[in-house]
């Protein structure tokens, strides 16, 4: 990955992995979802390759106060991508300091999922607009929320 700065923006059609941030999860689990959540409702009935990483999980359950066994069985029969080591790592940070010296604020858990999908050639779908400024500076793919 190396030079971060000055990638075109990712074409999510390129990506046929969707990493799905848990902001989309939580509007799926809502009680009246939007089109995020009836998205991924879409994805899962036509068997849409989609994946959750560590992270994503852990933001997910940290919410919780009930019903958490049913949840980690639930989220558990989902494909799981994972860092693939210290580079991982590595280019979450050059990924943080690159938005930092833009003056764009990030939280290491966003950089660090940024990171993921990247090395996996993931597109992530999420309702976070931090991403969406991620995606100019590293041409991380989106995956685009449908129209209305």
């Amino acid at each position: 990955m190396g030079d971060l700065e000055g990638r075109a923006e990712g074409d999510a059609k390129e990506s046929r992995l969707i990493l799905v941030d848990s902001s989309v999860w939580i509007d799926f689990f809502s009680s009246a979802p939007g089109r995020a959540g009836d998205e991924l409702r879409r994805m899962i009935k036509d068997a849409e390759p989609f994946a959750l990483t560590g992270v994503v999980v852990a933001e997910i359950l940290q919410g919780l106060t009930r019903d958490i066994t049913r949840m980690e069985q639930y989220l558990s029969q989902w494909e799981m991508v994972e860092p693939r080591g210290f580079r991982t790592y590595r280019e979450a940070a050059a990924i943080f300091r690159l938005a930092r010296s833009k003056g764009v604020s990030l939280t290491t858990i966003d950089a660090l999922i940024a990171a993921i999908a990247l090395e996996h050639r993931a597109s992530v779908f999420t309702l976070d607009k931090d991403f969406s400024r991620i995606a100019r500076l590293t041409g991380l793919p989106l995956y685009p929320l449908p129209a209305p």
